[in-house]
């Protein structure tokens, strides 16, 4: 079971055996890489309506996924915050036009091997075939390449081009 809320996943962890994922969002990408974090997108909403200041960027420090282990197995980041991506303007994919699939690869922030020294599980979302990658024009070697830096699963609409993916590897 997956959430954006903290209060429910700590509920439950008494209720269900179940894994429980804490999910962590963000209102979209700076140029530079970096997650712009604005509302409703900042926090959990129930940290809002207790005026907890911690945003979901904060869950995934040390500090955070220590907390998120103490009522969940896993996180579930959207997948910028994984990988950093800057925006260039140079058409890597050559297509004539300036995307977010052109934006040059920098590599793992850390955030996967931060979370499983924790003992949490990382899955990250959404993998389309019918909308544009952070860096990846190919929705196919994007699974991939997030796979090949540890990730423990990924969200997509597109199961069969998940399948290819793990086989390709």
């Amino acid at each position: 079971m997956q959430s954006f809320e903290v209060g429910n996943l700590q509920y439950l962890r008494s209720q269900t055996r179940m894994k429980l994922v804490q999910l962590i969002d963000a209102d979209d990408v700076n140029d530079d890489g970096t997650l712009k974090l604005a509302a409703p997108y900042h926090k959990p909403y129930d940290f809002v309506v207790r005026g907890d200041p911690r945003t979901f960027a904060d869950l995934l420090k040390p500090e955070g996924l220590a907390f998120v282990k103490t009522y969940a197995d896993g996180v579930g980041p959207w997948k910028p915050y994984l990988v950093r991506t800057v925006a260039d303007g140079v058409d890597r994919n050559r297509d004539g036009k300036i995307t977010i699939n052109d934006r040059r690869v920098d590599g793992s922030t850390g955030v996967i091997e931060a979370a499983h020294a924790k003992g949490l599980f990382v899955h990250t979302w959404t993998f389309r075939n019918d909308a544009s990658g952070y860096g990846f024009s190919d929705p196919k070697a994007e699974m991939q390449y997030y796979m090949r830096l540890g990730v423990d699963g990924v969200f997509t609409d597109f199961p069969a081009t998940g399948v290819e993916a793990v086989n390709g590897l």
